[in-house]
């Protein structure tokens, strides 16, 4: 069981990596074409999105919220840092408070002055608060995730963005009165969200 979660993670790990290493692959030939530009600083933003829990006795759906920062040390490669925030989530039989923070590296293709792709991998660190059948528990929790999204500048220093993330969250039920049908839950969003340059 062990074996699989890890060949399953493995397998998520190099997705995610091969995603955002392909987009600076891609990147770096159009930073060749825009080198007159400064697209490089610092950003924050927000973003408010729509999320789908995939996990049996988890599955839900709901609405969430996130606060970022990040840097573009070049046009095509930045770091980010994000809380996000996902409430409550679950059935009857089980519910999940979840909220935490995540690093990410991000690759980013500019594509036109105003329209750029992206994607990102990182580290995911939330707390979880746990209900099953009245019985509680908390735990710290730490995933990869990935996701990709697009950026449109609106007027500077303003830009909207579009992304899609999934996170993973993983339970450990051996030690509690009732047994869950699977404690892996992947978390799927869509979100939108505004982000100012400086």
């Amino acid at each position: 069981m062990k074996q699989g979660k890890t060949q399953l993670m493995t397998k998520k790990i190099l997705l995610a990596a091969t995603l955002a290493c392909s987009s600076i692959a891609m990147a770096s030939s159009a930073y060749a074409q825009n080198q007159g530009r400064n697209d490089t600083g610092p950003y924050i933003g927000a973003n408010y999105g729509m999320y789908k829990s995939r996990g049996d006795d988890f599955e839900d759906d709901n609405d969430y919220y996130e606060i970022l920062a990040g840097y573009r040390f070049l046009p095509f490669l930045g770091v980010e840092l994000n809380y996000a925030d996902f409430g409550e989530f679950g059935g009857d039989l089980a519910s999940a408070d979840v909220d935490g923070w995540g690093v990410a590296a991000v690759g980013f293709l500019p594509l036109t002055d105003s329209f750029k792709i992206y994607a990102k991998a990182g580290q995911f660190f939330s707390k979880v608060d746990v209900d099953v059948a009245g019985f509680r528990d908390d735990f710290d929790d730490e995933q990869i995730f990935y996701g990709v999204g697009a950026n449109f500048v609106v007027a500077h220093p303003l830009t909207i963005s579009v992304e899609y993330n999934r996170y993973k969250v993983e339970v450990d039920d051996s030690n509690w009165p009732v047994q869950l049908d699977s404690s892996d839950t992947d978390i799927d969003t869509i979100k939108v969200g505004a982000k100012f340059t400086f």
